[in-house]
């Protein structure tokens, strides 16, 4: 499938992806070596700052990458958070770890909006995209089951610092996988970069169609959120089990975002998202309400990946969306606008569900996110009526 480049840059950003996982798992540890019994706290500042870097640097970065190499500027941020990992394991206190977490994750934002904009380029065929997409939704599923493995592997044999040049041989090769590739020149629109970044976010919000689309990411968005937060509560607080049946439940979730994902690009050739967004978004919303009737942790583990294959189908096709209906000079600017709103509502989506959970129980929690999901889905049919084919201006 497509050219070789496509190859390289795709391990290069799947090997990014488990570095940062495995030093995700190596600060949680620091963080409890520095803070002890308020490494909770420090873990959810950092969570915290790591969302503002993903909302704030994208679509800024983009607009600033848009004038350099892509080669060049992808292999810069791997390096960048190379060196952020080297100089974690020396830090003494717990606002230095807050002040490399911005810079990390802004580097890691500002190479999502890059990759996301470049592999249009590389693959011009709709249904190479679509197998693009696809992988790229695999690799993330599954970067979240090998990265800890890696990380207790590492643990075994290294110290907590040897698990931070673990991460950082990642970035290291993912790097010289990069250095071995010819990539595209990027399309640079007029005006500054902050005017850019807005064009991006407005020619985001002209399209009905993305519209549409943005409506449904809210609704996977609440799932995501109902997962990472309340999948513990359940599993330990309601059906009474250990840790070990909640890895099993979150394993679940991926396994069946991993099967959706395999699907997806015989369901979206040919231009049709729309249907299979609209209908993932309803699957969205009666799978959570649901949830309020769960019998047992059998029909937990049913419900998590029927919830991750809705998940990904409703959330994925966005970027084949982008691909056809953004003009090339702007579609850095749109990858980082999308993926910056994401992360916005993401972060919202994570206060609600814990909310929900902590004052109103899970039940409260299933049926008033379930409800949000089938609204987002109302709008994103009533917005998204028909596909056009112009491009956002």
């Amino acid at each position: 499938m497509g050219t070789s480049a496509y190859v390289r840059l795709f391990r290069a950003n799947a090997l990014a992806l488990i570095a940062t996982g495995v030093a995700t798992v190596a600060l949680a540890l620091l963080a409890y070596d520095l803070a002890g019994d308020q490494a909770g706290a420090v873990m959810g500042i950092a969570l915290a700052l790591k969302m503002g870097a993903n909302i704030l640097v994208a679509p800024i970065a983009a607009a600033f990458a848009a004038r350099l190499p892509r080669r060049a500027w992808l292999i810069t941020l791997d390096l960048a958070r190379a060196a952020v990992l080297l100089s974690l394991p020396f830090v003494d206190a717990v606002w230095q770890i807050y002040v490399l977490i911005v810079v990390f994750q802004a580097a890691a934002a500002a190479f999502s909006a890059a990759y996301m904009a470049t592999v249009p380029d590389l693959l011009p065929d709709e249904a190479d995209y679509a197998r693009a997409i696809a992988k790229a939704r695999i690799a993330y599923e599954a970067e979240t089951l090998i990265s800890p493995a890696i990380a207790a592997a590492l643990l075994m044999v290294l110290e907590l610092r040897g698990v931070f040049v673990g991460a950082v041989g990642g970035f290291a090769l993912s790097a010289l996988l990069l250095a071995t590739i010819t990539l595209p020149q990027g399309h640079t629109p007029p005006g500054g970069a902050v005017a850019r970044s807005v064009a991006g976010l407005r020619a985001l919000l002209a399209a009905p169609q993305l519209r549409g689309a943005l409506a449904l990411n809210a609704a996977a968005t609440v799932v995501g959120a109902m997962v990472s937060v309340n999948t513990v509560v359940l599993v330990r607080g309601v059906f009474d089990l250990d840790d070990r049946a909640a890895a099993v439940a979150l394993a679940c979730y991926g396994a069946g975002g991993v099967a959706a994902a395999l699907m997806l690009p015989r369901l979206i050739v040919g231009g049709a998202e729309r249907g299979v967004m609209l209908a993932a978004g309803a699957a969205l919303s009666a799978l959570l309400l649901s949830g309020a009737l769960l019998p047992g942790y059998g029909a937990l583990l049913a419900l998590w990946a029927a919830l991750g294959a809705a998940t990904t189908l409703a959330q994925t096709p966005t970027a084949a969306l982008i691909r056809r209906l953004g003009p090339a000079r702007e579609r850095q600017a749109l990858y980082a606008a999308h993926y910056s709103l994401n992360h916005l509502m993401l972060l919202a989506a994570y206060l609600a569900a814990g909310l929900a959970g902590a004052e109103g129980g899970m039940v409260a929690a299933f049926l008033g996110l379930g409800a949000f999901a089938g609204a987002a889905a109302m709008v994103a049919a009533l917005v998204w009526r028909r596909d056009r084919p112009e491009a956002p201006a």
